[in-house]
This record gives C-alpha cells, sequence and structure tokens, in this order.
C-alpha cells in the first residue's frame, strides 16, 4: 500500500502541548514540592480570594469533591487557610496563608522562565499575536 499519511489533527498538536507544558510545569514546581493542579489552585485563589471552595469549584470548572481534596492538601502543607464567615459552618471562606502567598509568587517566576524557555522557538516578533491567538481561543 503507498501513499501519504495524513497530517494529524490540530487537536492532537493541542493534547501534545498540553502534556508537554503539564511535564515542563511538573518539573518547575518541583522546587516547591506543588503539583501543576495545586498551583493551579493557589493561582486562582490569588484572583478570587477570600472566596467560598464552592466558588472557587466553579471558576475552575471542578467538582466540589475534589476541589475540597486539593484545599486539603494545600491546608496541609500550611499554604491555605479556611474560616467560618460570619461563623456560619456552611460559608467556609478560603484564602492563600502568607506562605501561600510567598511559595505561589516564587512558583509564579519560575512558570515565567519556563514560559519563556517553551515559547523561545517561536520568533520574538511573532509571539504576541501566538498568545493573542491563544487567548481568543480560549475566550471562545
Amino acid at each position: 500500500m503507498t501513499g501519504k499519511t495524513p497530517a494529524p489533527r490540530i487537536f492532537y498538536y493541542f493534547l501534545r502541548h498540553y502534556q508537554t507544558i503539564d511535564a515542563i510545569m511538573e518539573a518547575a514546581l518541583k522546587e516547591e514540592g506543588l503539583t501543576t493542579g495545586q498551583y493551579t489552585i493557589l493561582s486562582a485563589l490569588k484572583r478570587f480570594e477570600p472566596c467560598t471552595s464552592a466558588e472557587l469549584a466553579r471558576r475552575q470548572g471542578m467538582t466540589a469533591q475534589s476541589m475540597g481534596a486539593y484545599l486539603n492538601t494545600l491546608e496541609a502543607k500550611g499554604l491555605v487557610e479556611r474560616s467560618y464567615l460570619n461563623g456560619n459552618r456552611r460559608d467556609i471562606i478560603v484564602r492563600r496563608s502568607a506562605k501561600g502567598i510567598e511559595v505561589q509568587e516564587h512558583c509564579d517566576a519560575l512558570i515565567v522562565e519556563a514560559e519563556k524557555t517553551y515559547l523561545s522557538t517561536i520568533p520574538e516578533e511573532a509571539r504576541d499575536d501566538f498568545v493573542r491567538h491563544l487567548i481568543m481561543l480560549y475566550h471562545r
């Protein structure tokens, strides 16, 4: 049988990039003992805190149970704090601890360097357009 092998679908490339980026992030975050998911939650808290666990789960597109597991781990590491809103045991507010803010900021710097390295193969004059198009796809 002869012929050309068809090019992979565009989603294949997105999936491969996701897998590569996840591995790069895991390697960068290893220094702080965080997973990509834990860093993502700390980053979300930076934008939305203080908020409830349920609000954070909704904003991240996660189930309350998954968010609870992440928060339990982050709390055990001393990176987040939970408190009751107005003494109501149903409304638990989540925020980063002082240590969590420090760790998250250090991780941000590690990720910025990883991003620079990853994007370095794209010509500098094309990077802004590339990022703008990624953001457009995200907001679609």
